[in-house]
């Protein structure tokens, strides 16, 4: 089975949105992000990546 951050990282692989559109809805900094999807962050944040998966699984809608 994958973890989580594995599953994240799949699903951010595989989205047609950009990177500014993740970060917007998922509500992480797109400089994180850009630094999350080029692998430059060794540890990151169970929180964050918990946002990021929620938002590309369509759990976590942006408000309007």
């Amino acid at each position: 089975m994958s973890t989580l951050l594995e599953r994240t990282k799949l699903l951010l692989d595989a989205s047609p949105m950009s990177l500014r559109e993740i970060a917007e809805g998922a509500e992480v900094g797109h400089e994180w992000l850009k630094k999350f999807k080029a692998g430059a962050i060794d540890d990151p944040s169970v929180n964050r990546i918990q946002d990021l998966h929620d938002f590309l699984t369509g759990h976590k809608v942006k408000a309007a």
